[in-house]
């Protein structure tokens, strides 16, 4: 019995920290934006594409502030969803800018090419 009664003290802390890790930890939609967003600020590309990098920031510093103020709300989530599919825009703003810089260039140096005929038989 004195055993039961040594070792409930230690099962009622580890319950609490139990509890306290899961509180502490972040919802899954803010972790997806957290990693969207770096992946957006290391992309090589993303100074092609500064303001969209900037208001996926901005969207996660709201998704952030949502989570510290309403943990696990509607409102947080929606706003990690928000941050998330803005640096997702970023990414994709980039890749765009870049392929019409690329074919710009291509269409100039295809321009600069002398025109060969070609005989018809």
């Amino acid at each position: 019995m004195s055993r039961a009664r040594a070792a409930a003290p230690l099962a009622m802390a580890l319950a609490l920290a139990g509890c306290a890790s899961s509180a502490a930890a972040p919802p899954p939609e803010l972790l997806t934006a957290r990693a969207a967003v770096v992946q957006a600020q290391e992309s090589p590309l993303s100074p092609l594409a500064i303001a969209e990098l900037r208001q996926a920031e901005e969207a996660l510093a709201v998704a952030e502030r949502e989570q510290r103020e309403r943990p696990r709300s509607a409102t947080a989530r929606d706003a990690a969803y928000v941050a998330r599919r803005r640096a997702q825009c970023s990414l994709l703003s980039s890749l765009v800018r870049a392929n019409q810089s690329a074919l710009v260039r291509a269409r100039l140096t295809a321009a600069r090419r002398p025109q060969t005929r070609r005989n018809a038989p």
